[in-house]
């Protein structure tokens, strides 16, 4: 089975090529922000170990993750974003990894995974290939202030604290530009998959 990752930064558009990705036949998405989401879940030792470097403050009084918190403290502070990711990403990368034998044992002859960090989490190296999304900069900012329910300036912070294009570029062999043109997104995907021979 082959496993593609689909990167590129927040709301350039990855989760709609994996939505048309997926719909092909034995083939499957995993979800990495999904993922992300799940190893923080009240009781996993992935927000225990978040708890222990970031304090109480960051859990709610359910013993969920108070995200909005957890980012505006490291969102402000690189050195405490790349602590955060120290901690998460093993946490990620094991449970993608897992979910990867299980797509294979179900016999799916392709997954991609739509992982936003592919590359600073190391999940680039389960991958044979990686595609990148790409779209300008407003475009984005627009996408994850309504998507996320960000102010301008807390999507800004994150924008800021994300590689630029030539990050994504310079690393992955394919590369498809989200211009808000539905049908042009559509035709890149044929494309890939062509040229993945999917």
């Amino acid at each position: 089975m082959r496993v593609i990752g689909i990167t590129g930064p927040t709301g350039a558009g990855k989760s709609v090529v994996c939505s048309r990705l997926g719909e092909w036949e034995q083939i499957s998405v995993i979800d990495c922000d999904q993922v992300a989401r799940d190893v923080v879940r009240r009781g996993e030792r992935c927000l225990l170990d978040l708890a222990v470097e970031f304090s109480s403050v960051i859990i709610d009084k359910d013993g969920e993750l108070n995200r909005r918190r957890l980012a505006g403290i490291v969102f402000r502070d690189r050195k405490k974003l790349r602590r955060m990711e120290g901690i998460m990403y093993p946490y990620i990368v094991d449970r993608i990894r897992n979910e990867i034998a299980a797509r294979e044992a179900a016999g799916d002859r392709a997954v991609f995974l739509d992982a936003p960090t592919l590359y600073q989490s190391g999940a680039d190296k389960l991958c044979q290939e990686v595609a990148a999304v790409l779209a300008p900069e407003e475009d984005r900012l627009k996408r994850i202030m309504e998507r996320d329910r960000l102010t301008e300036e807390e999507a800004r912070a994150r924008l800021a604290n994300q590689p630029g294009d030539g990050f994504f570029e310079s690393r992955a062999k394919y590369i498809l530009r989200n211009t808000g043109e539905t049908s042009a997104l559509r035709l890149q995907i044929l494309e890939l998959m062509n040229k993945l021979g999917l």
